[in-house]
């Protein structure tokens, strides 16, 4: 069997997290059909590993991001992200940016070092049923920057993961020309098996959201003349900024 460049990544991973190779994967994409307390078991394997591997996944998760095609920046602090992401959007002359209004902000103070540059962000406080949704839709779509957390990524595709919600609308992802993530230790998954298990732990229990997205790097197609355009349907250009 050829080997193939998601193999050698995989396996870089899985040496930073200590797997031998024929090691069990923990129980992922198999959990359709179990009892609940069984995925419920399965969810707290994947969220005790995310935890424990939390410095390996990081390092996983800068470089696949990278390759994916987004620009990545890791810092020390909160505070060094607030500056990266302030720095961002005055070096691309932005002078209307959009945030989401999750619990990250909360932390990591981009308001005080956005206003440092001159810049006054706009906070999208809307994104549940019955919220004033054209209103939010003429902001993100006037908006030089959109600003998310991140609820999860994924080391192996470079992938964030965001929860639609009530304070994070998936337009402040998609309709700016340009989309920074800010992402905490902690929250990187090694693969989409780890995330299915808990999506569908979150499904038992109720606690799940209505819907996910999966960015993996700035928006791209190759309908046109067969040739890559990258902006077309979302973000031309996307930003991690990682803190850990």
């Amino acid at each position: 069997m050829a080997i193939t460049g998601r193999d050698v990544f995989l396996g870089r991973v899985r040496d930073a997290l200590g797997r031998s190779p024929g090691a069990p994967e923990l129980d992922g994409a198999t959990h359709i059909g179990l009892a609940v307390e069984d995925v419920r078991r399965s969810a707290d394997d994947v969220r005790r590993e995310m935890s424990e591997s939390g410095d390996a996944l990081l390092d996983a998760i800068t470089e696949s991001a990278a390759m994916a095609g987004w620009k990545v920046r890791r810092v020390a602090s909160p505070e060094d992200a607030a500056d990266v992401v302030a720095e961002i959007c005055s070096e691309a002359g932005a002078t209307n940016v959009l945030r989401s209004d999750q619990g990250v902000f909360a932390s990591i103070p981009v308001d005080a070092a956005l206003e440092s540059k001159g810049i006054s962000p706009g906070v999208a406080t809307v994104g549940g049923a019955g919220d004033d949704i054209p209103t939010l839709k003429q902001a993100a779509f006037d908006a030089d920057v959109g600003i998310t957390g991140v609820d999860y990524a994924i080391a192996e595709t470079g992938t964030v993961v965001l929860h639609p919600r009530k304070g994070l609308s998936r337009l402040v992802s998609l309709a700016p020309g340009r989309h920074i993530a800010i992402l905490n230790w902690g929250d990187v998954l090694p693969s989409l098996d780890e995330l299915f298990t808990l999506e569908r732990a979150d499904f038992n229990d109720d606690a799940i959201h209505g819907s996910m997205n999966l960015i993996s790097g700035p928006s791209r197609t190759g309908d046109i003349a067969a040739k890559i355009v990258e902006g077309i349907h979302g973000p031309f250009e996307v930003h991690l900024v990682i803190v850990g």
